[in-house]
């Protein structure tokens, strides 16, 4: 139920974040450069929280939350397969010794990948290219810099990796560890639990999932944070009205350099992304399904 304001949020990791005091709702800066910059240091502290609060204006994000209740309330039920299968992946990742069964299921597999793999790479790398191209050309969600974005970091990803990195049985197991670990902490073992959480609540456990995968990224070489450390941010153009600026930002991401860039809209005072503004907005005007139901 994560919907029209926060689908970008896989493709924004390495970018979106706000500056927060200690104890304090957080504020959004009055410079669309700082803006960004300070949407990058929430990303590095795992909070999407205060990612969401400073996406958007304060009367925005409570009317986000609303909606988000709104259609929690309204949500059809979980299918007996649903539940039947969230449970049954959390429990191989959640129970006691579930590192030493994943290794062991690792292993099993390995021999057999590993000799498929080494003499399919190339068909399966461009497939896997054109799957990917095709897939975010074809998301209507993204605008066409987010498109050029998502698609450089993809291949940027592709062109890393290697056969020799899913046969490293030293930093699959550390993997493991970090996704079990993390299935634990985020300790959703029943679907109907997942299904409950209200929107806040959804962004702590999915600021857990964001460390897993950094912590993941680390053991492969990948370190998202120091790309974070690295990021410039830059005004390329401030808008007639002064309230709308576009920032440029540059970083490096496994050696490429990756440059894309951000709409940004000035309300109030303050700076949000305009495309999170724009899709909350969107989304507050649509009719909630159930009660387009209950008007036919």
């Amino acid at each position: 139920m994560l919907f029209a304001s926060f689908r970008r949020l896989g493709l924004s990791f390495l970018l979106l974040g706000l500056m927060t005091g200690c104890g304090r709702e957080p504020v959004a800066p009055g410079d669309p450069v700082a803006a960004v910059e300070s949407l990058a240091d929430a990303i590095k502290d795992n909070d999407l929280v205060r990612y969401s609060k400073l996406s958007l204006p304060p009367k925005l994000h409570a009317q986000t939350e609303q909606r988000w209740a709104a259609e929690l309330a309204q949500a059809p039920a979980l299918t007996d397969t649903q539940i039947k299968d969230h449970a049954r992946y959390m429990k191989l990742m959640m129970e006691p010794g579930a590192e030493a069964k994943l290794f062991a299921r690792y292993e099993s597999k390995l021999k057999k990948f590993q000799g498929e793999i080494n003499s399919q790479w190339p068909l399966m790398q461009g497939a896997a290219q054109i799957f990917m191209s095709g897939a975010i050309q074809a998301n209507e969600d993204l605008t066409a810099d987010e498109r050029d974005h998502a698609k450089a970091v993809g291949q940027t990803i592709l062109k890393w990796l290697k056969p020799a990195v899913f046969g490293d049985k030293q930093k699959a197991r550390e993997a493991i560890a970090v996704i079990c670990h993390t299935a634990r902490e985020v300790n959703l073992p029943q679907a109907e639990q997942m299904h409950q959480l209200s929107m806040i609540a959804s962004l702590q456990k999915a600021s857990l999932g964001l460390k897993a995968l950094k912590d993941i990224g680390r053991i492969y070489g990948a370190n998202l944070d120091e790309s974070i450390d690295n990021m410039e941010a830059k005004l390329v153009n401030a808008g007639a009205s002064g309230n709308d600026a576009t920032v440029e930002v540059n970083y490096v991401l496994l050696d490429q350099d990756i440059k894309f860039e951000i709409e940004m809209t000035r309300i109030d005072g303050r700076w949000y992304p305009a495309d999170s503004v724009q899709d909350a907005q969107q989304t507050l005007k649509q009719v909630l399904p159930g009660a387009a139901v209950s008007a036919l």
